[in-house]
């Protein structure tokens, strides 16, 4: 049973947790809870499968590595056989199935250093999927998800930073020895336990004051986008979820990029590549409670965006949703 403190948690959390020495102190004093009630909660939270995992969230590209998001179009009968062998890939960490002609959905991603594309087309053949887009984000208007519970309603509603600048790309640099060990800690998930902290700087051989320091400065320096929670959506309420797509020419994709970002229940928001054969590039990512809820937000897509020329694949199943852990490609070889 989730209470309303439980809700207050969690709306908090999902946003960031204080980098201190005793963050779960810090939370409760802004909520009016103790340390105690705060990880008694949490604890509760993540035994039932409602409370994901509470670590960092890197930007891939400023750590050196790229990403894209794949479709392949698969014989429906192949469709569980192909993503329980997708998933044994570390590169990839979510997979869907959507209703559609392209009807299995992954992200992958990679070290720079490594083609990519070349690395789609190969697990395309591997699974025999019929056809494959590789559609790696071309721009960012908006990602981050932050599910917002409602206490006087069934129904939620999703919120998130607003975000309806486009953010401006940055290069990656070179990470510091010091940099690199603390990304490894700190996109693991955060012990329960009132200094957290210190246990994962133990693992990387570092100071648990070392440790928040380098968090602060990755996170000041947009590095690390920001630490706090994931939840499991459907556990959490959130039953449906779907990627709405539009055609869209270069010179409308700003604007119309722009409109629908700001949308509160829009959680991600790319421009992509097209193909002759498939024209859509704008992309949103939206999630509700229930049929009423999504479709309340379609009529709230088509008022912001003037266009109806849009299409809906809803996510039937879900076979992977992970984080993906970088720096592990450099574990067998010289010690970082």
């Amino acid at each position: 049973m989730v209470d309303s403190h439980d809700r207050s948690l969690l709306e908090l959390l999902q946003s960031h947790l204080p980098l201190t020495a005793r963050p779960y102190e810090g939370l409760g004093e802004s909520l009016g809870l103790s340390e105690e009630e705060v990880l008694k909660r949490l604890k509760r939270l993540k035994e039932a499968r409602i409370l994901r995992q509470i670590g960092a969230l890197f930007d891939s590209s400023r750590l050196g590595y790229h990403s894209t998001l794949v479709a392949l179009e698969l014989d429906p009968i192949l469709l569980d056989e192909a993503a329980r062998h997708l998933n044994t890939h570390p590169g990839i960490t979510h997979n869907y199935a959507r209703d559609h002609r392209y009807n299995l959905w992954f992200t992958l991603t990679h070290p720079k250093s490594k083609d990519l594309k070349a690395e789609t087309a190969r697990l395309a053949a591997e699974v025999n999927a019929r056809d494959f887009l590789y559609l790696p984000a071309l721009g960012v208007f908006k990602i981050g998800v932050r599910l917002r519970f409602s206490e006087n309603s069934e129904e939620g509603v999703l919120e998130v930073p607003s975000t309806a600048e486009r953010p401006t790309p940055s290069a990656a640099r070179p990470l510091s020895l010091q940099e690199i060990r603390a990304v490894r800690a700190l996109q693991t998930d955060l012990p329960l336990q009132p200094r957290p902290f210190r246990s994962l700087a133990q693992q990387v051989e570092m100071e648990e004051e070392e440790l928040l320091k380098q968090a602060r400065d990755l996170l000041a320096e947009g590095i690390m986008r920001r630490f706090a929670a994931t939840l499991y959506h459907r556990r959490a309420g959130f039953l449906l979820n779907f990627l709405v797509l539009w055609p869209a020419e270069d010179a409308q994709v700003e604007e119309m990029g722009r409109r629908i970002a700001s949308l509160e229940a829009v959680s991600h928001c790319y421009q992509r590549p097209s193909y002759p054969h498939w024209p859509y590039s704008l992309y949103a990512m939206l999630h509700a409670r229930t049929r009423k809820e999504a479709d309340r937000i379609l009529v709230s897509l088509i008022q912001v965006s003037g266009r109806r020329d849009y299409i809906v694949l809803e996510t039937t199943k879900e076979y992977k949703k992970e984080k993906f852990q970088y720096f592990q490609e450099e574990k067998d070889g010289a010690k970082v």
